[in-house]
């Protein structure tokens, strides 16, 4: 079985490895959606993480992840499962038009609440930043959407150390009844491609990657992070049935892949397994999120929750060449 985290301030235990949802009812049709959510569920998986925007590059154009996750929590009966959901995207084909604003976040609130068939989400996001914004105006209007209890806890996704910084002086003492955490990317293979840049890595499409200062950051304030991407899109995997080539690895990789290995042998554990089990034991308080295509990768989200020995071994040391 999945095993509980609760943090500090959280009203609400939460899984500790979040089955992410994007390609739900897009990608994957009904059947095999609510396939993949019911055996989560049946490991005693509790926390999913969908968006607002998730399966609008469908043929449909409509919110196709929240519909899909909204019907399976209602065939189930299902009231015991903490949702992220994220607003705020820019809309398909149209990146440089932020709609990081208030009218946009409650026209998406709006329709994830009808779409999930909930009155309150449990953890709402902004799903990108607009730096260009001062950020206690984007606090403000997810501040009311607490007050108004149609969100109980809130925070952000692809949002920069100064910027979460500022959130964070700015909420003060009401942090704690209110926000929820950050949700960026980070995973092992990520860590190991910052770590060879230097210690920070611009990710593509505006998406935040975890450098140095943010994990200062979630180290110092205690932070919860929702670590998108968590597996690595397979990365050690696939390294090692040679469905990717030796030299597309930087040496932070190949030294986690070859410590990977080693334990993998030892513990009878997936490096699949190890690299979300990472995430959870490499001294930052995280989540992995992680998506998958077939039950049986499910798995490895057992394994990576049994595992609670300290990792940070893995994790790769800045500047250590390329």
């Amino acid at each position: 079985m999945i095993r509980k985290i609760r943090f500090d301030g959280m009203p609400f235990a939460l899984s500790a490895v979040c089955l992410g949802c994007a390609r739900f009812g897009g990608d994957y049709d009904e059947g095999r959606s609510f396939a993949l959510l019911d055996r989560y569920y049946a490991m005693g998986g509790r926390f999913l993480d969908t968006a607002n925007v998730y399966g609008r590059w469908s043929p449909s154009g409509r919110n196709e992840s929240e519909l899909t996750v909204g019907r399976w929590l209602k065939s189930r009966q299902i009231t015991d499962m903490v949702v992220t959901s994220k607003c705020c995207h820019y809309a398909p084909g149209a990146r440089d038009v932020s709609r990081v604003t208030r009218a946009a976040a409650e026209e998406d609130l709006e329709e994830s609440r009808r779409s999930l068939g909930l009155d309150t989400i449990p953890i709402y996001l902004t799903h990108r930043d607009n730096p260009a914004m001062d950020i206690r105006r984007i606090v403000d209007f997810l501040w009311d959407m607490v007050k108004a209890g149609k969100v109980a806890r809130f925070g952000f996704s692809n949002y920069k150390a100064d910027r979460v910084r500022a959130a964070l002086d700015y909420l003060g003492a009401e942090r704690g009844a209110v926000m929820a955490g950050i949700s960026n990317e980070w995973s092992l293979h990520a860590a190991c491609l910052t770590a060879d840049a230097g210690g920070e890595r611009e990710a593509p499409d505006g998406m935040v990657t975890t450098g140095q200062s943010l994990m200062r950051l979630h180290r110092e304030e205690k932070l919860p992070l929702f670590a998108f991407a968590a597996s690595g899109g397979g990365f050690y995997t696939k390294l090692a049935e040679g469905r990717i080539p030796p030299e597309r690895a930087g040496a932070s990789d190949r030294a986690a892949a070859e410590k990977l290995k080693a334990l993998s042998e030892d513990g009878g554990v997936s490096p699949a397994a190890l690299s979300l089990a990472w995430v959870l034991n490499a001294g930052l308080p995280a989540i992995p999120i992680s998506a998958v295509s077939s039950e049986k990768q499910l798995e490895d989200f057992e394994a990576a929750s049994a595992w609670t020995e300290d990792l940070s071994a893995l994790t790769p040391v800045t500047g250590s060449g390329k």
